[in-house]
């Protein structure tokens, strides 16, 4: 049977060239797409489009539709969070062209696209987390160190452990809304990363210990069973109703493990798609999810 025609964004970076390896060994036929013009897997795509970026929406849309049209794509996986923000204000649009959008559902996208609201959401199903609260409002009842970090985005361009309150006020200056405080716990050697996959019925995870390096990057990953995260992790993707999949970071902290951030920009929609058992785990590095 012939395979579908998939377009993969992003695909210049190193989660978007990681998910063009794994889509490609299903024997899927691959466009690509990016705002550069080149990328290290071009040779496993039979296209590559530059595209505005996301930002600049309406452009972007445009570009992105007659991509659709051109090459016949049967299913679209974004992979950078910002086009996945605006594809899902626009799935409805979207899905009338007659492509399969492959991303998480709104209630994933729309709580843990926001590390605030992650927290809250977190909170409002039982689980535990660390104080979080947004910088402005933030009165240093925390104590030191505290983090700062930006609500929306990943990686660590704008992640700050702060040590005393002349750091903390420097911070402040830097602030234009997008910043939160949040209660450092834990240790660096006690960070864990679970991806979570589900098909809509059974649900998978698997957990990473992490060595932290320069500004909270993983260096090195060590696999491990933890109870704790397995029964969270199926809890909180019954709660979403996760198809597809996410990633959870969290910490240890005395016999409990407490959950700081989740990562939604992966792979979604993976029942309707019948791309099942890939998983983004972190940074780029894949994996199968035994279901």
């Amino acid at each position: 049977m012939k395979k579908p025609v998939i377009l993969v964004s992003a695909v210049s970076g190193d989660i978007g060239s990681a998910a063009v390896r794994s889509i490609k060994e299903a024997g899927y036929v691959i466009v690509g797409c990016d705002i550069k013009p080149y990328s290290s897997v071009s040779c496993l795509m039979i296209r590559h489009y530059q595209v505005p970026p996301a930002s600049d929406t309406e452009s972007y849309l445009n570009c992105l539709k007659n991509i659709l049209k051109t090459e016949g794509i049967e299913m679209f996986l974004p992979i950078s969070e910002p086009e996945i923000d605006v594809l899902n204000q626009c799935r409805e649009e979207m899905e009338l062209t007659g492509i399969k959008l492959l991303i998480n559902n709104r209630t994933i996208i729309d709580n843990f696209s926001d590390k605030l609201k992650t927290i809250w959401y977190l909170e409002s199903i039982g689980v535990k987390v660390p104080k979080t609260v947004s910088l402005k409002l933030y009165d240093g009842s925390f104590g030191f160190p505290v983090i700062v970090k930006a609500a929306k985005g990943c990686g660590s361009k704008r992640l700050w452990k702060i040590a005393d309150e002349r750091e903390l006020e420097y911070i402040r200056h830097k602030d234009d809304g997008s910043l939160i405080a949040q209660e450092y716990i834990g240790s660096d050697d006690e960070d864990f990363t679970t991806g979570i996959f589900s098909d809509g019925k059974k649900v998978s995870s698997i957990t990473f210990r992490r060595t932290l390096g320069y500004g909270g990057l993983s260096v090195e990953a060590f696999l491990t069973e933890e109870p704790f995260l397995e029964a969270m992790a199926l809890r909180i993707a019954h709660e979403t109703g996760l198809v597809g999949s996410i990633n959870l970071q969290s910490r240890r902290v005395g016999n409990i493990f407490m959950p700081y951030e989740i990562n939604p920009t992966r792979y979604g929609g993976c029942r309707q798609s019948k791309i099942t058992g890939i998983c983004i785990l972190m940074n780029g590095s894949t994996g199968q999810a035994k279901l």
